[in-house]
């Protein structure tokens, strides 16, 4: 014998619909500029590299953070910079929400990541998270970074 329907359906609030929307924009978004910028695996494999999450560091010379806006690259005004994340002091109003980003640093090539908006504060500074599709692609970006801060804390 069936059961009898009550008609109650599972309805989404509005709100996290368009969040949901956005993230699925911004994935499919991020998947296009991937396929025109792929990231290739170094040919050798950095011995050794451990994993420095939730350390920031000032934005080193040559490393940049960029977020697409969805007609382009635009640069972000970075306070401090570490492997997961970054923080900004301005968050620009597109980028409320999963946004492609690209990391660049003088000895890597650039690696474009999914960056999500972890906290925001009433003067517009945000700290944002970085999602990698792989180890590869953190490895890399990691490398750079590093590269990037020993060269600026070398002893000439």
């Amino acid at each position: 014998m069936p059961l009898e329907d009550d008609n109650t359906e599972f309805e989404i609030p509005h709100d996290v619909e368009a969040i949901l929307r956005r993230q699925d924009e911004a994935m499919a978004l991020l998947e296009r500029l991937r396929t025109a910028e792929p990231f290739r695996r170094p040919r050798a494999d950095q011995q050794g590299a451990k994993r420095r999450e939730f350390r920031r560091w000032p934005l080193p010379e040559g490393v940049s953070l960029e977020l697409h806006d969805s007609a382009g690259w635009k640069p972000a005004d970075v306070m401090d910079m570490g492997v997961g994340g970054a923080r900004l002091n301005k968050l620009p109003s597109f980028a409320d929400g999963p946004t492609p980003a690209r990391l660049k640093s003088p000895s890597s090539q650039a690696v474009l990541v999914l960056c999500d908006v972890m906290w925001k504060d009433n003067d517009g500074r945000a700290g944002i998270r970085f999602e990698f599709r792989d180890e590869d692609e953190r490895d890399n970006w990691s490398g750079g970074l590093i590269d990037a801060l020993l060269a600026r804390h070398a002893v000439s």
